[in-house]
């Protein structure tokens, strides 16, 4: 300790402050810097990489001058000591300068002060002390103070190595961008400055070109005022909300915390209440501010990390992101409805197609609050609500189960709970059929698709699927003929009944040459329960009449094969699966087949009762999509109503 004075390592200071400091951090604090030292002209000089970096030349240093009131007696004594009160009331925390050297190990410091005809050369880097600051008479009549920043830090360069890749996280030589960059962050700065009628003028230079900052390129913001009242310190907060809508059709949405005249924080998309687009695309800005915020921001000026969710109100900090968030998305909400009534209306066209298309999602999509609503949005929102809200249920139902007594009233309403999220699941199964039928049905409408793209809907050619394999089972989907069909124990697809037969019941009768005949598909049930069988015949939809008569007795050669090799099988279902012109519905009339109902309009269904063997369909495509969709209809419907 020194005249009261603690010690400190300027590299524990970096370590403990500068965390998460942004590359270009450094330029926004000397510009606030020479703002706050009355400059009317700052002049910021780039320097760059001789060699491109992913394309990019990178920025490796840059000099700021000023005209301002320059690094007088008491600027001197404030800038050697840590956390200074000096310029606090402009919203300085003392701390900005060493920020800097977690950027750039070299800063130098020349300052012409005008009045006393002197000049001060302060050298600071990691290894700086108050003895460093040189102090000499000047015979240079003018009023202006030069920083350079040189030397890039580790933090944010590091060449290639033979063991390390190397980092490259400097900020691209691109002045637009910089440019761009510094009116982001300084935005609401430059806002009061032009508003309080101060005059300033910003000019960056970057080899040959030259931009510049003054009140033509600051827009003129709106402002919208709220108060929120604390019930800890009853005492009223006041925020303001400058906002400025672009017609730009780029879809930028920025909001900002705004601390000390920076736009220090960010909002996320779900903190702003809506991840989609304004009409048109619109852009806009938003940047809250508050003297609230003013002494809680970070010394890397990124954060205001005593506001988080982790933490509890207290006299000190009565609110948190959480108190101020809704009020601000009212204010902000309701700007945006002034500007863009028409909003209401299309969130009720997205959440209808929403429904549409998710029809298992309706109750979680009606719950949707955001301010702008796509279908888009809605349903990716709605999922994620569903699935933590299924885990929150069946956690809430189990712990009901096992505890020793149990309120009706509330095992009621998990119950109800429960079944929501049963029906919403179910639901989402459904909507699977239908893309499934819709698929099927593409397919009949397109006459390049050929038999075995409808059979690998039905279930993929030459597998072998048990009940007993998960991940297999779902890839079949019988249920296209009869929703009774679902649940079988074995199915085959293009297997011989030779390996049918062996596989599932391990006969070991003679073969024959009869025995090698492939059904298309053939499925067996649970013994314990009905030892049915299904075999389907598929027939490409353009196949010729010959090729449709041949199923007639492939179905039944095939059928009676496995009734005769597998005396335990009770009943034979067996199915023609193509189209339905005139000419095969007269084959079939004359093989003794009937006419059944159907939905369809287009498709036909006809069947025959063989008494030896068992039952034969013979279907059109068009019947089984027809009545599928029928069959689905119903449960979508009442699930768009919820």
């Amino acid at each position: 300790m020194e005249n009261g004075v603690v010690q400190v390592k300027i590299s524990t200071i970096i370590d403990k402050l500068a965390k998460n400091v942004k590359f270009l951090q450094p330029v926004y604090e000397a510009i606030i810097n020479s703002l706050e030292a009355e400059a009317k002209n700052i002049e910021i000089k780039f320097t760059r990489t001789n060699a491109l970096v992913d394309n990019f030349y990178r920025i490796n240093g840059f000099s700021i001058t000023d005209d301002g009131i320059g690094f007088i007696p008491k600027n001197i004594d404030a800038f050697c000591l840590l956390w200074t009160k000096n310029k606090m009331h402009l919203g300085c925390k003392g701390s900005g300068r060493f920020t800097w050297l977690s950027v750039y190990e070299h800063i130098t410091i020349e300052s012409y002060i005008k009045d006393t005809k002197t000049k001060v050369f302060i050298p600071f880097s990691n290894s700086f002390t108050k003895q460093d600051v040189v102090q000499e008479k000047s015979t240079v009549d003018i009023q202006k103070t030069t920083i350079t920043f040189s030397d890039v830090t580790t933090n944010f360069y590091q060449a290639p190595s033979i063991n390390k890749k190397g980092i490259d996280n400097r900020f691209p030589a691109d002045i637009y961008a910089i440019k761009a960059a510094i009116l982001e962050y300084l935005m609401i700065r430059f806002f009061l400055l032009k508003k309080n009628g101060i005059d300033f003028k910003i000019k960056l230079k970057l080899d040959d070109a030259t931009e510049t900052i003054d009140h033509t390129d600051i827009p003129d913001l709106d402002s919208r005022t709220f108060i929120i009242y604390s019930d800890l310190t009853h005492e009223n907060y006041e925020f303001v909300l400058y906002y400025q809508f672009l017609q730009d059709g780029k879809n930028s949405k920025k909001v900002y915390y705004c601390a000390n005249n920076r736009s220090t924080k960010e909002m996320d998309d779900d903190a702003l209440g809506f991840s989609c687009a304004l009409p048109n695309k619109d852009s806009f800005k938003m940047l809250l501010c508050s003297k609230y915020f003013d002494d809680k921001d970070n010394d890397a000026r990124d954060d205001l990390p005593v506001l988080s969710g982790h933490r509890n109100p207290s006299i000190d900090v009565p609110l948190l992101y959480s108190d101020i968030n809704p009020e601000l998305k009212k204010a902000m909400h309701k700007i945006i409805l002034e500007k863009y009534p028409e909003i209401n209306e299309i969130n009720k066209k997205e959440e209808i197609k929403a429904i549409e298309t998710a029809p298992y999602l309706a109750s979680f999509i009606k719950k949707d609050n955001d301010l702008i609503k796509s279908e888009k949005s809605l349903i990716i929102k709605a999922t994620e609500y569903f699935n933590k809200e299924k885990i929150r249920v069946q956690d809430r139902f189990q712990k009901l189960l096992a505890s020793k007594t149990i309120v009706d009233k509330e095992f009621n309403d998990a119950v109800g709970q429960l079944s929501l999220i049963a029906t919403t699941e179910l639901g989402e199964y459904v909507l699977y059929r239908n893309s499934i039928i819709k698929a099927l049905e593409s397919a009949i409408l397109d006459k390049d698709k050929r038999e075995k793209f409808i059979h690998d809907i039905f279930i993929p050619l030459h597998t072998i699927v048990s009940s007993s394999d998960e991940n297999e089972y779902l890839l079949s989907n019988l249920w296209l003929l009869d929703d009774k069909f679902m649940a079988f124990s074995n199915a085959f697809s293009d297997v011989s009944i030779k390996n049918i037969v062996a596989s599932i019941f391990g006969n070991s009768t003679d073969s024959t040459a009869m025995d090698a005949k492939k059904p298309d598909v053939a499925v067996f049930y649970n013994r314990s329960v009905s030892r049915d069988a299904v075999v389907i015949e598929f027939k490409s939809l353009n196949a010729s009449l010959g090729e449709k008569e041949k199923a007639i007795a492939e179905i039944s050669r095939n059928c009676l094969l496995l009734k005769e090799k597998v005396k335990e099988i009770d009943t034979i279902w067996g199915y023609i699966i193509t189209t339905i012109d005139d000419e095969f519905e007269f084959s079939l009339r004359a093989d003794s087949y009937k006419k059944k109902f159907t939905t369809s309009t287009e498709g036909k269904i006809y069947y025959k009762f063989n008494e030896e063997i068992g039952h034969f369909y013979a279907i059109d495509i068009h019947a089984i999509t027809a009545d599928a969709f029928a069959r689905n209809k119903t449960f979508l419907d009442i699930l768009k109503k919820h």
